[in-house]
């Protein structure tokens, strides 16, 4: 019994953080973790996934409650 909770807690916790699902040359988009921590955390990824370009993260498309994505466009910073 503590074996299965022990293998139950580390499956729950490598689902619960956010993650870089894809990236291309434009966009990155980050499977929001469980529960969602907002926008905040899924930003911190993108923008540190587009500064190794020597660009900055901006939001395309929030997530709805039919996925859980955040799309990020890579854009020049000013």
């Amino acid at each position: 019994m503590r074996y299965l909770m022990i293998v139950l807690a580390l499956a729950m916790t490598s689902c619960a953080s956010e993650k870089i699902t894809m990236t291309t040359g434009r966009t990155v988009v980050v499977r929001a973790g469980f529960p969602d921590m907002g926008v905040e955390k899924a930003l911190a990824l993108a923008d540190g996934e587009c500064a190794k370009r020597g660009l900055s993260a901006r939001v395309q498309l929030m997530t709805s409650p039919n996925t859980d994505k955040y799309i990020f466009e890579c854009v020049k910073v000013d």
